[in-house]
């Protein structure tokens, strides 16, 4: 990124504030700051010599149109595309990204370019992938979605009539610097050709790409996503729902409450349209919904019990489930 946009590999003023902060949480752990502060250099040192190695321009000569590229999931990927060497169209009509060419028209570009890619909001999503369709695209066509039920019979249709199509879904968001080791869902929509375009875009960026089906794509999304969102605004709106303020909750917080905290915390700074989306438009929600109820009951009755008996069985099931070992 700092090599699309120009900047310098090293920013002092940054890595003094990275100094200060390792040093700062050192001491509030009771741990010693020199030896946090050496550890800070180290990790600096080792992402100056990464950003300084060459670029892979294995893109060179290839044009690539993000459809959506003003929000935050397609200006990063039109920043990572731009840095192996594509030249980046964008088409939104919600915003524009600068330093890129920014489209009023969709269907020349969509039709010419190698790669296209659909980064719409999900509700808009099942749209767009129309347009982009109708103007019989040459190239590559792949859409980032988060939940892909609402667009799997545009997705087939389009393989059936031999658009080099397939559906990704990165596991991160767009504050991570690079795919690399993260992993990456590619779904098959039909296209041979497609889906191996889009593992060799992804893994040649040192992704993690894990093929599956748009149906168990969806279905294991209801708990990667889905149960892991519910659980952050489980706790978060059960403490508000308590009487206390958060202050009175923070003076004798514990390490479990502060990791559950943090965690909703950051799940409330996200856009409320899609983390509703990835709720509402996946059809599996309901049954894991079901599932969390059933298991908060049974969770319930197993607690207030006098015999710790069902409180037991239930721990042992999860640590075999979660391959634990128990201490002691």
């Amino acid at each position: 990124m700092k090599k699309r946009d120009g900047l310098p590999v090293r920013d002092e003023g940054r890595e003094r504030k990275v100094r200060e902060a390792f040093s700062k949480r050192a001491r509030e752990k009771g741990s010693d700051p020199e030896i946090a502060i050496k550890l800070a250099e180290l990790l600096i040192s080792d992402s100056v010599a990464i950003q300084k190695q060459k670029c892979r321009k294995d893109l060179a000569g290839k044009e690539a149109l993000v459809v959506g590229g003003s929000g935050r999931m397609g200006a990063w990927l039109s920043r990572r595309l731009s840095n192996r060497g594509a030249a980046v169209m964008v088409w939104d009509p919600r915003g524009r990204l600068d330093g890129y060419e920014n489209l009023r028209k969709l269907k020349p570009a969509a039709r010419d370019a190698d790669i296209v890619v659909i980064a719409s909001p999900l509700g808009i999503a099942p749209d767009e992938l129309k347009l982009v369709l109708e103007a019989d695209p040459k190239g590559l066509v792949f859409d980032v979605c988060s939940v892909k039920s609402h667009i799997a019979r545009q997705l087939r249709a389009a393989a059936r009539s031999g658009v080099k199509i397939a559906s990704a879904h990165p596991m991160f968001g767009p504050n991570i610097p690079t795919p690399r080791g993260r992993n990456i869902v590619v779904c098959d929509c039909g296209s041979k050709e497609g889906i191996a375009l889009c593992e060799k875009l992804f893994s040649g960026a040192g992704a993690k790409v894990v093929r599956m089906s748009l149906e168990k794509h969806d279905e294991l999304m209801a708990y990667v996503l889905g149960l892991s969102h519910l659980n952050s605004l489980l706790f978060a709106t059960t403490l508000a729902g308590s009487g206390e303020r958060l202050a009175t909750f923070r003076q004798v917080q514990g390490p479990s409450f502060e990791r559950m905290l943090a965690a909703s915390k950051e799940l409330c700074k996200e856009s409320v349209r899609v983390y509703h989306d990835i709720q509402a438009l996946n059809p599996n929600s309901k049954a894991m919904f079901s599932k969390s109820i059933n298991s908060v009951k049974f969770l319930k009755d197993a607690t207030i019990q006098k015999d710790s008996a069902e409180f037991r069985k239930l721990m042992e099931s999860n640590r075999k489930y979660l391959e634990v070992r128990q201490d002691g």
